[in-house]
């Protein structure tokens, strides 16, 4: 059969002939002329045509379809030189045009103040991480703009290496760097270690700071001598936004809301009524309060409120004056967002059944809503006297307060209480707080150069930082149901249990100087740097803690709502005085760190290998004391005084201009923290916490390598691995003492040998035009080994015994990672990404009891912004958060066919599914976040 004629075969040949192009095509790249930089967006035009294109994120260009002809052929890049040239271009040819454009910057007259890459961008990001002493990953100011969280907090956890712990609403709060928990991190603004709100610890809870003050967020992961020696993980360090070398105007507003809150109602409540001071304040040490002190209850009515919106402002200011002598930059940034938890938990009772079989006293289903108003503002001043002098001032002010309401329905689970399913006692216990947060910080630093070859620096600082927690109120009231006999189920009415009001403050104050000498000899006709300084501060933190415990007037109070209830409802249950019931949270602290270090830096093998090392000495002075409380025992008034000194070794070999290969090994420590060295005891969300006198510090051993790799623009490539070894490693322990004792979480020194944590980590950006994907993954390994109890059934009854067993780091996740896919148009003036964020499975609590330790699950969460400009200096974004709703699970590694099975109801749980061979411990769903704004930007 002849499936084509003469014919049909011409026909053929003439649709194809049709189809068939003879224009030509040009493209090429753009570039900077000095650095070999790609330039991103620069405009590529055939001049009186409407052929034209913008570069692409590699600096790629392409123009199809082009008739042929001559034309001229133009590219344009703000502060560029316009390039132009005479083309002519043929049928079905490739015209190929590499062009390296040269910069039209002008030194000015008296003081250069420009940079080779705009702050904030991200090719200053990756020139930076390729020229640093240290190992570090940067997240630029650009990034954070296109990312859809808003606190810092939030936006660490994109970068490589970095899991965060979170709250009870599932936001990021503290950082654990490389599988180190935060313990063992601190947190710097501008290189200077701040003071921190916490009542508990030393580290800095980072979502109190919004994301747009930032110029970069900087994670170091090793240290160099003249570093502060206290990061056995890292430090993540904060560089504010400093002055332009022109006029910048940043603005931004934002609203939304969180899903959750549209699906139920939101509870408030008024923040006027809460009462400030507690009546040992008002009146006096030896005051004895009356009932009526605390009454009306207004701050623990509920208002419920559905879907209440989101809003965030921004705004950044900035220019340079007095023929740019003094540079001046002001950013300021307001947030108030609302945000609805819900959240299932299972309390393990005091000791498992006989065999380590887990048993469970409560189920508590609990609800937050929680609303956060968080203020950033920030200024820097700088000054350049002359060539030789200038001074930078820096002031920061950040403010988070929080209104949170939680109400818990508490279902008693053991048989003794609960028959069945659905019968016995429940309780009911709603509980309002305003926690408030301040980080307040000003300093002053100067930078002269004395000789040609000797320069001097120094700074001066006061860092005070607080939290407030007024008249936090939790009332209990509860119902018991019990079987009908004549059918369904009886309740036998609510009733008042219990109230406790707690007034909190914390106060933390540093003052510290820092001096640093660096002398630059020429040694056999090589640089030589040599550098030498000291380190002085002085911490003053005070605890003030008060509680007043309530219990109903008599057997039985009747409960129909708080506005019923009058001062006769109520009695004391502890003494009216309050501060007998401090526990020993009253406190106050002394502590001073001096530090002392020498530091040299050279080059060998043609430049190539450049070594940084020296020894930094610290000494750590503290001492804890009686503040108020009575109840301050003897032996814990202490006094701790040790020295460490810290040697450390950098040594960055330069493979080529775009590649580097780097290997480090520092010493660090890690101090308790001030609160964990009280022998206080405080109940807590989950569990009882007590301090512990006797901890020591944790000191390790960090050794690094990485891989760098720059080839162009912002693209990388980052191949690293780390070991540390930690003597005295400190973990919060669950303990259940022998009997039937309350369980109480304590931090205690790991005993036996040293913790050991190691891993890997890669870091990948590729671009191809407008694409691009980015992405970082770690690997961690640790192992500590820690007495636990089982629980042996014997002939008599039961037997505890002690079992050593090996275990990760608690909260230390063997894999984390990011991924994103990017999309940059600035033709369209589009940007987009969507974008990944893994943590793998790791210990939520340790529980002290052999295989009973609580882990969370491996969770991913989805995001999505886009950003669209609309015209030169506007655009507008939208951004998603938690993209899926995906919750936080924790489980045991334990499943029991009785968890399922409602006809044993010592046993039964629900909300079970053991099909993983695991039990269901404690749910949230968080809800998804949603914002839409519109930002002005003059850069």
């Amino acid at each position: 059969m002849r499936f084509f004629t003469k014919g049909s075969l011409l026909f053929i040949l003439v649709v194809f002939a049709s189809f068939k192009s003879y224009a030509g095509t040009i493209k090429g790249t753009v570039n900077d002329k000095q650095s070999g930089e790609p330039l991103l967006g620069a405009i590529v035009d055939l001049k009186g045509t409407a052929y034209g294109a913008t570069s692409g994120l590699d600096g790629s260009y392409k123009l199809e379809n082009v008739p042929a002809g001559t034309y001229d052929f133009e590219i344009k890049f703000s502060s560029y030189e316009t390039y132009t040239q005479h083309i002519t271009i043929t049928d079905n040819q490739t015209l190929v045009i590499n062009e390296d454009l040269k910069s039209a910057t002008h030194a000015l007259d008296e003081v250069q103040i420009t940079g080779k890459y705009k702050n904030g961008s991200d090719e200053q990001s990756r020139n930076i991480e390729k020229n640093s002493n240290v190992t570090m990953n940067i997240l630029s100011a650009r990034s954070i703009e296109l990312l859809p969280d808003i606190t810092v907090a939030n936006v660490l956890q994109r970068v490589s290496g970095i899991q965060m712990v979170r709250d009870n609403n599932g936001e990021a709060r503290y950082a654990t760097i490389r599988g180190m928990p935060p313990r063992y991190n601190y947190t710097t603004v501008d290189g200077i270690k701040i003071a921190s709100p916490d009542d508990k610890a030393r580290f800095v809870p980072l979502d109190v700071f919004p994301a747009e003050i930032l110029d970069r967020i900087e994670v170091i992961k090793s240290l160099t001598p003249e570093m502060e020696g206290d990061a056995i993980g890292g430090v993540t360090n904060l560089v504010m936004k400093k002055a332009p070398d022109h006029a910048v105007v940043y603005a931004s507003v934002a609203t939304g809301y969180n899903e959750n809150s549209l699906d139920e109602h939101f509870n408030s409540f008024d923040k006027s009524d809460i009462v400030k001071n507690d009546p040992t304040t008002l009146y006096g040490l030896n005051y004895s309060a009356k009932l009526s002190d605390f009454f009306p209850l207004g701050s623990s009515v509920i208002k419920p409120e559905q879907a209440p919106v989101n809003s965030l402002y921004s705004v950044s200011l900035g220019n340079r004056f007095f023929k740019h002598k003094l540079g001046v930059m002001v950013t300021g940034s307001y947030q108030n967002t609302f945000k609805e938890t819900n959240n299932i938990f299972f309390k393990p009772a005091s000791q498992p059944d006989a065999g380590n079989i887990p048993e469970f006293d409560d189920l508590e289903l609990r609800k937050y809503s929680t609303q956060e108003t968080r203020l950033g503002l920030h200024a820097n001043i700088d000054y350049h006297l002359n060539d030789k002098n200038t001074f930078t001032l820096g002031a920061l002010f950040v403010n988070l307060n929080q209104l949170e309401e939680r109400q818990i329905i508490d279902t008693v689970i053991t048989a003794v209480n609960r028959p069945g399913p659905g019968l016995g006692t429940v309780d009911y216990k709603d509980r309002t707080a305003e926690r408030i947060d301040n980080i307040e910080n000003l300093d002053l630093r100067g930078n002269h150069l004395v000789l040609k070859n000797l320069k001097v620096d120094w700074i001066g600082a006061v860092s005070k930082a607080t939290r407030d927690v007024p008249d936090m109120t939790e009332f209990d009231y509860e119902n018991n149901f019990s079987t009908n006999p004549l059918g369904g189920i009886k309740q036998e009415g609510d009733i008042v249990k219990s109230m406790t009001k707690k007034w909190e403050r914390t106060n933390d104050q540093d003052v510290q100087g820092f001096l640093n000498i660096t002398y630059t000899p020429s040694i056999f006709g090589k640089e030589f740097e040599f550098k030498a300084g000291l380190m002085d501060r002085d911490k003053n933190r005070t605890n003030y803690y008060n509680e007043y415990d309530f219990g109903p007037s008599s057997s039985t109070v009747p409960y129909t709502s708080i506005q019923s209830l009058t001062p006769s409802s109520l009695s004391f249950t502890s003494a009216p005085t309050g501060i007998s019931n401090a526990n020993g949270l009253d406190y106050k602290t002394e502590e001073n760190i001096f530090a002392y270090y020498g530091q040299f830096k050279f080059r060998l093998l043609n430049e190539k290998l450049e070594v940084i090392g020296g020894l930094r000495v610290e000494t750590t002075y503290l001492h804890d004391s009686a503040n108020l409380d009575p109840h301050f025992v003897l032996g814990v008034t202490a006094t701790y005084n040790y020295t460490d000194p810290l040697p450390s070794l950098n040594l960055k070999y330069k493979l080529n201009a775009k590649a580097n290969l780097r290997f480090s090994y520092y010493e660090a420590i890690s101090r308790p923290g001030f609160y964990e060295t009280i022998p206080y005891m405080q109940t807590g969300e989950d569990f009882d916490e007590i301090g512990n006198p006797y901890l020591k510090h944790s000191v390790a051993q960090n050794l690094d390598a990485r891989y760098e790799w720059f080839p162009k623009g912002i693209d990388q490539l980052l191949v690293g691995a780390f070991y540390k070894n930690i003597t005295d490693p400190i973990e919060l322990f669950l303990e259940s003492p022998a009997g039937p004792s309350a369980v109480y979480i304590q931090p205690q020194n790991v005993p036996g040998s040293p913790a050991v944590n190691f891993g890997g980590e890669f870091q990948v950006t590729k671009y191809i035009h407008y694409f691009g994907v980015t992405a970082n993954y770690i690997y961690t390994h640790s192992a500590i080994t820690t007495p636990e109890y089982y629980l042996e059934p014997t002939a008599t009854g039961e037997l505890r015994t002690t079992v050593n067993v090996t275990r990760p780091l608690q909260g230390q996740a063997a894999n984390v990672g990011n991924i994103a896919l990017l999309y940059k148009n600035p033709k369209l003036g589009l940007d987009a990404q969507l974008g990944e964020q893994y943590t793998g499975r790791h210990i939520y609590l340790l529980s002290g009891n052999v295989g009973l330790d609580y882990w969370q699950k491996a969770s991913s969460l989805t995001s999505f912004s886009i950003e669209k400009r609309l015209y030169k200096y506007l655009s507008i974004y939208a951004k998603v958060n938690n993209l899926l709703n995906s919750p936080a699970l924790v489980e045991l590694n334990y499943s029991n066919s009785k968890f399922t099975n409602t006809s044993t109801p010592a046993f039964y749980l629900p909300y079970q599914n053991l099909k993983d061979g695991k039990a269901l411990v404690e749910s949230s769903y968080y809800g998804r976040n949603y914002l839409i704004g519109i930002k002005y930007k003059l850069d």
